[in-house]
């Protein structure tokens, strides 16, 4: 088998075939992976569905654990010394990657330890966007301190900074995304690099606001979604489409920044 040039992590609980579409978005990257399935107490009926996807093809593994008492980050870290590829990429399953997410993120990781392309959730049929650059001390410092801007999905790190880490993956404290306590494990260490890609290459559905969807509107939403991503003109046509509104949204964001700053004067009469 090709040795992958990236360690797909997948953790799982029970979003049953949504998994697939996002199992089927990282084989159909456009380097070699090894995707890792890390169960979470997956329910047994969805645990055949899961082995279909490891029987059908050789790069696809599923570590099944109980359910543990938060995110299962022990079982991710436990993964991970498992890993074969230069670097580690992170897809919920519920989410989808362009084709050439990996290799963009292989490219930013060749001078870096931590990147991540361009951060976006789709809520509600608008895309909202976290205009964040991690090379600039300033968002660092706010993504360290105040809040976290990158979905797990488009995140990424080499595998052998995570393995120079004094903790990886591990119990997360209450209260904090278990995503944000791991991504500032690499954030905090003044010897870590970090790049902030441009390029749309993941797609993030987030849970919270889909809460009373059925499990069948949200498997259509990403089969209409992965149908786009498939066809190479409407590929080419999204990617634009995300860029332009990103502009608008990081423009946006700055002119409520200098607007903060410059408050308009009072008008005369």
């Amino acid at each position: 088998m090709t040795t992958p040039r990236a360690t797909v992590v997948i953790p799982t609980f029970d979003h049953g075939p949504l998994l697939g579409l996002a199992v089927d978005s990282a084989l159909r990257q456009s380097v070699p992976v090894e995707v890792f399935i890390v169960g979470d107490g997956v329910p047994e009926a969805h645990k055949a569905f899961i082995r279909d996807l490891t029987a059908g093809d050789a790069r696809v593994r599923f570590f099944d654990h109980p359910k543990s008492p938060g995110r299962g980050e022990a079982y991710r870290h436990a993964a991970l010394a498992q890993a074969r590829g230069e670097i580690v990429c992170y897809l919920c399953d519920r989410d989808l990657w362009l084709p050439d997410h990996v290799e963009h993120l292989l490219g930013l990781l060749q001078q870096t330890d931590f990147a991540h392309s361009l951060p976006l959730h789709v809520r509600g049929g608008q895309v909202q966007f976290f205009p964040v650059d991690l090379a600039h001390p300033v968002y660092r410092a706010q993504m360290l301190w105040r809040w976290n801007r990158v979905p797990l999905s488009c995140a990424a790190h080499t595998l052998r900074f995570y393995q120079r880490l004094p903790a990886g993956w591990d119990s997360t404290p209450p209260g904090v995304p278990t995503d944000w306590h791991m991504f500032r494990k690499f954030l905090s260490r003044p010897d870590c690099r970090c790049a902030s890609g441009t390029l749309p290459t993941a797609i993030t559905f987030p849970s919270p606001p889909r809460k009373d969807w059925s499990l069948q509107q949200r498997q259509d939403e990403l089969q209409a979604w992965q149908a786009r991503i498939a066809d190479p003109a409407q590929r080419h046509g999204l990617v634009l489409g995300l860029l332009q509104l990103a502009v608008r949204a990081r423009d946006h964001e700055l002119a409520a920044l200098y607007a903060a700053q410059f408050p308009q004067p009072p008008r005369a009469g």
